[in-house]
Parts: structure tokens; C-alpha cells; sequence
């Protein structure tokens, strides 16, 4: 798996989670209270009959609203709680953990894109429901899930060093400009546009008035954080991007859309990845190459600890 598909797998992952984690609480709350007789008793205050929303005179009762999260999201809520379990249990037995350290750097990866580390965090939440303890527990729980897959994989010093000496631009932060842009499509306008700027007219409120590209416009012009080589971003912005300092205005470039007028808000420079961390990461990733496809390895670990679904759930 190389570093581009580990961090799709990633988002793919996270979106997943979402899905599962907006329902998770709920789904918790339904196999608490809408247990049937000869199951565990529920310590939920809520009686099954009671209301807990009305529309149009029509009552919604605790039961209807449980039975319906059940029906959606119960046998994946409860398949990834075994999954947990089993996992956890394998890797006390085996006395693996997963560090601080190696949480943050696998979050490290799935921020990359945004614009800070706070972006991220406020964009999952609002976005998908998750706290940064959710998204914490989930990259934890992936690491240990994947060590598990790989204990007994050894991997060649040699085939480390040959993968790394093909692969050394994948472990790469290539330098990284957040801009502004303004977009127009008369080149008088433009340059009359620039002048303003240039005379102290605020960027932002500019942009939001007078810019074409509805990408941007409504963000007061920022296309946030992009990086020296991005393909989606026209050449001439970039190679601009990359003669100005900090605060910069300038323009306009010709572009498809019209006239460019850009603002350099901040810099990031190329960073690399050091050797020793990449050889790690290689490592790993040569060893996941060799093992079992990772739900094959929950499924095992299941199995192993005699995970047993006791209660009918429906089908969603």
C-alpha cells in the first residue's frame, strides 16, 4: 500500500466512521432501551411507550425511534464493537500498543489538505459528528489492527532500502502557498482592481464583491492552502505564488476563467520526510503489501474469541 492509498484508505475510513459514529450513540441508547424480555435490563430512564418527538399531533415513541436506528445501523455498530473487542484482546495477548506519538502522526496524514490542524478538527466535527477523542480512538484502533496483521512478517532491511531509493518524492512535502485570488474578466478592470489593493482596499470585502470564480468568491476570496505542483491550480498562479513573499499582492495573470489577481496569505516550505521515519513507514507498508486484507483479519480475530450475535437484528 503506498502513501497515496493509505491516506484515500484513510479518508475512506473516516467518512465511514461518520456514518457509524452519528448513529452510534443512538443505536447504544435503542440496544439499551429496547431490549426484549430475557435480555439484559437497560438502565435508561426512558419508558418504551414515551414520546420523544410529535409532528403534526402524531407521537414518536422511544421504541418506533430505537427500532428504526436498530434497522439502520445496528448489525454495523455491532460488528465493529466485536471487531474492537476482538482486536483489543488480541493485542493485550500479545502485548502490543499503539503510542501517542504514532496517533498524531496518522493524524498527522489525514489533515493534510487543510488548512490547519484546527480546520480539520472543526470540519470532522461538523461535518461527520466526530470529536478529536473519536478520531483518536479510530486511528488507534486501525494501528493496532494492522500490527496485529503484520506481527509475524519480516521484511528485508534490503527491500526497504531498494523501495526507498524508487520512492523518495512520496515522502516529499513539496512547499505550500495559502493564498487569495480575485478573478475577473476584463484586464482594465483588473489592473484597476490591483491599484485599489495597492492603495489599501481590503482584499476580502473585494473579492466577495467583484470576484467571477464562485469557488472562492464567497470565501472572501481564499483558496486556502495549495501545494507548488497542483495540477488543478493554474501554472501561471503558481509559478507567481512562488516569487512573492508573504502578505504580496500581485497580478493580474491570464488565466481560462479571465484576469488573476492573487495574495500570498502564508508559506510552508518543502519539507522531508527523515529516512529513518520513512524506512519505518515503508516497512509497514511492505508488510500490510504480504497480509491478509484487514476485515479478513477481524474476521479471524472474531472467530478466535467466539464472537456470538445473541439477539436478531434486522436488515437494514
Amino acid at each position: 500500500m503506498t502513501r497515496q492509498e493509505k491516506g484515500l484508505w484513510t479518508a475512506v475510513i473516516v467518512l465511514t466512521l461518520g456514518m457509524l459514529v452519528m448513529g452510534s450513540v443512538m443505536v447504544v441508547q435503542s440496544l439499551r432501551t429496547g431490549r426484549e424480555e430475557g435480555e439484559l435490563p437497560h438502565d435508561s430512564g426512558q419508558e418504551e411507550g414515551s414520546a420523544v418527538a410529535t409532528i403534526n399531533g402524531e407521537v414518536i415513541t422511544d421504541k418506533e425511534w430505537t427500532d428504526a436506528l436498530k434497522k439502520r445501523y445496528g448489525s454495523e455498530l455491532l460488528l465493529q464493537m466485536l471487531n474492537r473487542k476482538a482486536v483489543y484482546a488480541e493485542a493485550i495477548a500479545r502485548n502490543l500498543t499503539v503510542t501517542p506519538k504514532e496517533i498524531a502522526k496518522e493524524l498527522t496524514n489525514a489533515m493534510d489538505g487543510y488548512d490547519s490542524e484546527q480546520s480539520y478538527y472543526d470540519e470532522m466535527q461538523s461535518q461527520l459528528g466526530l470529536s478529536r477523542q473519536d478520531l483518536e480512538l479510530e486511528a488507534g484502533y486501525r494501528l493496532l489492527l494492522e500490527k496485529i496483521a503484520t506481527i509475524n512478517i519480516q521484511i528485508k532491511d534490503s527491500d526497504i532500502e531498494r523501495y526507498w531509493n524508487e520512492h523518495q518524492e512520496d515522502y516529499v512535502s513539496p512547499e505550500k502557498y495559502d493564498l487569495s485570488m480575485i478573478v475577473v474578466k476584463d484586464k482594465r478592470e483588473a489592473d484597476s482592481l490591483l491599484e485599489a489593493l495597492e492603495n489599501g482596499a481590503d482584499f476580502e470585502q473585494t473579492a466577495r464583491v467583484e470576484s467571477t470564480d464562485s469557488f472562492s468568491r464567497d470565501l472572501g476570496g481564499k483558496l486556502g492552502w495549495i501545494e507548488q505542483n497542483d495540477p488543478f491550480q493554474p501554472e501561471e498562479v503558481l509559478n507567481l505564488a512562488g516569487q512573492l513573499e508573504i502578505g504580496d499582492i500581485a497580478g493580474p495573470v491570464d488565466i481560462q476563467e479571465g484576469y488573476a489577481i492573487i495574495k500570498l496569505n502564508d508559506i510552508q516550505e518543502r519539507q522531508e520526510q527523515s529516512a529513518e521515519e520513512a524506512h519505518e513507514e515503508i516497512r509497514m507498508q511492505l508488510a500490510l503489501s504480504q497480509a491478509d486484507p484487514l476485515p479478513q483479519v477481524e474476521e479471524r480475530l472474531r472467530n478466535k474469541y467466539e464472537a456470538v450475535v445473541v439477539s436478531d437484528i434486522p436488515a437494514s
